[in-house]
């Protein structure tokens, strides 16, 4: 087992590794061709770790309509890893990875410049699970009751494809009112439950 670096080496590695990654990638950069990504490949250290967005993300004041567009951003994101590859449990030290994000922007906007916004998840249950956690009690129940109002809806668009008079149909929409109802209730107590828990 090799000698643990000191915590102030290890902060130097890490700012020597992002000076050497801004190099490459001085800002988040959009990329609508394979070519464009491969020119920044070839501009980051070989051994740069790769990350991909797990949400698509917008700006939270973005207007959906016709003219939004669906872009892919290369950017930098921290990595953490062990000083000592061996041991799991050795100092960790924040290096830069290159991450791919998708990103929703109006068409002819500079996704890249958008980056460098704050942005949140698409997906209602994704912000929740942002959210909520942080205790951000209004947003995330809100968020919440929106993805049980989208399973209300997708079962609605699933229960056209059963005959009227059956049984399953009647049961669906049963549910469906119920989740609607739910979803109603929750956004109306969402503000209560963030006062309450301040």
């Amino acid at each position: 087992m090799t000698d643990q670096p000191s915590r102030d080496e290890v902060l130097a590695q890490s700012k020597a590794a992002v000076a050497r990654f801004k190099e490459g990638l001085p800002a988040a950069l959009e990329v609508t061709t394979t070519g464009e990504l491969a020119a920044i490949l070839a501009a980051l250290p070989a051994d740069t770790p790769l990350f991909l967005g797990e949400h698509i993300v917008a700006r939270p004041d973005l207007s959906y309509g016709a003219d939004v567009v669906q872009t892919v951003v290369a950017h930098i994101t921290p990595s953490a890893e062990p000083t000592d590859p061996d041991d799991p449990d050795s100092i960790h030290r924040m290096m830069p990875a290159l991450g791919l994000t998708t990103v929703y922007v109006t068409q002819g906007h500079d996704a890249g410049e958008e980056f460098e916004h704050p942005l949140q998840p698409v997906d209602s249950w994704a912000r929740a699970e942002e959210r909520l956690p942080d205790g951000d009690l209004d947003g995330g129940i809100r968020d919440a009751a929106g993805a049980v109002a989208n399973i209300a809806r997708l079962l609605a668009e699933g229960a056209e494809f059963i005959p009227d008079d059956h049984d399953a149909h009647t049961t669906i929409h049963v549910e469906i009112t119920r989740l609607e109802s739910a979803a109603e209730r929750l956004r109306k107590i969402a503000p209560i439950a963030q006062k309450a828990s301040e």
